[in-house]
């Protein structure tokens, strides 16, 4: 049996008793019922009400009108309606809602017959809406309709009865229900013919006065149209304003409720008093991701997993330490040989021998490198390898791609325009504090740019140093773009630097460089090296490598212990478990999943494919800051650490991949739902993520 279930309270918050109110003395819910009668396919008509006292005038007049009513739950209408159509035996059920009294039985028929001509288990036109709001028809089957009454667990997909059905169909990409969506030809959603407001029984009122009961939905149009002044009545109200209220107000729920707690907000609070800028490291602050949302601080951390100061567990898919914890989080193995390390004393007055050991074995990795120093940092190890180029050339001037620390030397490319660094990973960074007179000394080159570099190599050749770039980060070298770059150095007699600190041990066991076949006179490690221990090496040739004892390189915590042991333990790891091939795979998985899943949802984004195990994705929407600090928020509501980032480790296994891709997909539903109701920043209870460095108040 085809139904129509008609939902009716006199309880409405924003305009209450609408559906007693009278129009030409008749109830607006006598209007609903009257056109719903012409349907030529729906076979009975039942008023599911509720059994609040208040609603008992309804059942009255459902008696006096000799239509079928039933009495269920006020706030859970999806039980509501499924009580309703399981005490009346229902096959197939037509959700119409009171606030619809000029609903049009011929579109009402269309939908039935989409459903019942294509074995649907879910026909709508509200999926995307083109009729006016209050056309709203939506057809589902009965098992449909108990599949989500026993699964529907959300405080809005009780309220509204088909959330539960609509995001788990096929038409956003899922399998338990088959569903198509019913459109116009021309989009009318814009107008208003549904009672939520006073303005809107105004309007309905007025075609009423001025149509009969079989009136086209069509006409209506006509007659606003005739009649601008009617139609601008309530213009200014949202379509779906119930829905997105429910909506909004599950994001509280304890279901949903990714709000900081106390103890990650209290620290936060102390951070931001006795840090400037809360965090070491600009890449960790919360509002990178979203600030009010993103735990920020730790407890523990474990393989893949990270435990936030309430105890929470989280499977991180974003920064993996920032690309340092290349292995995993708290690795046996390298835990094991700094531990003994430490037993046996972490620094004294002469030098620990595993300094020398990790040399030799990053030659051996790079055999045309000859000799090695240490840092504990990328910045200043990248600082090292410039003033080694400096000083070999006895000039000044940087020809630079790509983004190398913070330190004076690559800041300064900032102090002619603030924009200098921007193609180059982070924007706007304020050389504020660098000396000005080092203005002129660093000139950047886009990637793949050939002939940005030939410009700077024929104003500057006979003052430039050196040349300094990530041999690969965010796209892959076109064209034999790398070895143009080093036929250029050798013509110049320049110093080719390359920055390994991202890309090294990320594709293989070494340098990428090795991978790409261009040998560099210098490379530069750190992040992956030691597995989140602090250590950095600059590896180069010996008549390079050399001058460092004519210039003043040294510092006294360069010759710790702990580096250099981890930094072995991880190395020997890594080639051991072959670990490149590894990341690389997981991370070639995700980025595809990536393109393919956004594009089934409508999302545009851009995906980098520079380095697989290094993901990027980038929203390509006005509002891409909301909706990525969006995205951010719906994955921690998964217990999945996620960003638009994503940096691979050997902890991550392939069942955590597609863990993590089929949440990916169910946010990137919720996504578009939330941008189809434009209702993004709504939905936001941290605030919009940002973009390099903003200071925070």
């Amino acid at each position: 049996m085809i139904a129509a279930i008609i939902q009716a309270r006199t309880g409405s918050v924003r305009l209450p008793n609408k559906v007693l109110k009278k129009i030409k003395g008749n109830p607006v819910l006598w209007y609903v019922i009257k056109r719903v009668q012409q349907s030529k396919k729906i076979q009975d008509i039942v008023v599911a009400t509720t059994s609040n006292k208040n609603d008992d005038i309804i059942c009255d007049l459902c008696n006096l009108w000799n239509i079928k009513y039933f009495q269920g739950s006020e706030n859970d209408v999806l039980d509501r309606y499924y009580q309703t159509a399981k005490f009346f035996n229902v096959d197939i059920i037509v959700r119409i809602t009171a606030d619809c009294p000029l609903i049009d039985f011929r579109v009402i028929d269309d939908v039935i017959s989409l459903l019942t001509d294509n074995s649907l288990d879910f026909a709508s036109n509200c999926l995307l809406p083109s009729f006016p709001d209050g056309m709203d028809v939506s057809v589902f089957s009965f098992k449909s309709l108990e599949i989500a009454w026993k699964n529907a667990s959300l405080c809005f997909e009780r309220e509204h009865v088909t959330p539960f059905i609509q995001n788990n169909s096929s038409y956003y990409n899922k399998s338990l229900f088959k569903a198509e969506n019913y459109s116009f030809k021309t989009n009318f959603s814009h107008i208003r013919l549904t009672l939520d407001e006073k303005e809107d029984f105004d309007v309905i009122q007025f075609l009423i006065e001025r149509t009969e009961l079989d009136t086209s939905w069509l006409t209506y149009v006509a007659l606003l149209t005739k009649y601008p002044e009617v139609l601008n009545m309530n213009a200014i109200y949202t379509r779906d304003e119930g829905y997105q209220s429910s909506l909004l107000e599950d994001k509280y729920t304890s279901k949903n409720d990714n709000r900081l707690s106390n103890n990650n907000k209290r620290m936060q609070d102390r951070a931001k008093k006795i840090i400037p800028g809360m965090t070491q490291l600009l890449s960790k602050r919360p509002d990178q991701f979203s600030y009010g949302v993103w735990p920020t601080y730790y407890s523990k951390a474990k393989g893949s997993y990270i435990w936030d100061l309430e105890k929470k567990c989280y499977l991180d898919m974003s920064i993996g330490g920032i690309g340092a914890n290349i292995l995993g989080y708290a690795d046996e193995d390298v835990d094991k040989a700094v531990k003994t390390a430490i037993s046996l004393g972490t620094s004294s007055s002469l030098n620990c021998p595993e300094e020398i050991e990790l040399a030799e074995l990053l030659c051996d990795i790079h055999p045309w490198a000859d000799q090695v120093r240490y840092a504990r940092t990328g910045g200043e190890a990248m600082a090292i390898a410039v003033r080694i180029a400096r000083a070999l050339t006895e000039k000044d001037k940087i020809a630079f791609c790509g983004y190398h620390g913070w330190h004076d030397w690559y800041l300064s490319a900032n102090l002619n325009r603030i924009n200098n660094l921007s193609k180059h990973l982070l924007p706007e960074l304020n050389p504020l504090g660098v000396p000005k007179n080092l203005s002129d000394t660093v000139f950047p080159f886009r990637y793949n740019q050939i002939d940005d570099l030939i410009k700077i190599v024929n104003n500057y050749s006979s003052e430039l140093a050196a040349i300094v770039m990530e041999p690969i980060r965010n796209e892959k070298p076109k064209d034999f773009f790398l070895q143009d770059v080093k036929k250029i150095a050798r013509k110049h007699h320049l110093v080719l630097i390359f920055d390994e600190i991202t890309s090294g041990f990320r594709m293989n066991s070494g340098g990428a460089h090795l991978l790409l076949d261009v040998i560099p006179d210098i490379a530069v490690f750190s992040k992956a090296l030691g597995n989140g221990y602090p250590i950095s090496a600059i590896i180069g040739k010996k008549n390079v490598m050399e001058v460092v004892q004519k210039t003043f390189i040294s510092s006294t915590n360069w010759t710790e212990r702990i580096g250099p042991t981890a930094a072995l333990a991880t190395i020997k790891k890594f080639i051991k478990i072959d670990a490149g091939k590894h990341l690389m795979a997981i991370g070639d998985k995700i980025q595809r999943n990536w393109k393919s899943i956004a594009k089934q949802n409508e999302i545009p984004i851009k995906v980098n494919f520079g380095i697989p195990s290094i993901g990027q994705f980038s929203f390509q929407v006005d509002n891409a800051m909301s909706l990525k600090a969006l995205f951010v928020q719906l994955m921690l509501h998964k217990n999945i650490l996620a960003s638009n980032v994503f940096y691979a480790m050997a902890a991550h296994s392939f069942n955590n991949v597609d863990h993590y891709l089929s949440n990916f997909e169910d946010t990137f539903c919720e996504l578009y739902k939330a941008i189809s109701i434009d209702c993004v920043d709504k939905l936001l209870i941290g605030q919009p993520s940002n973009i390099g460095l903003n200071r925070l108040n």
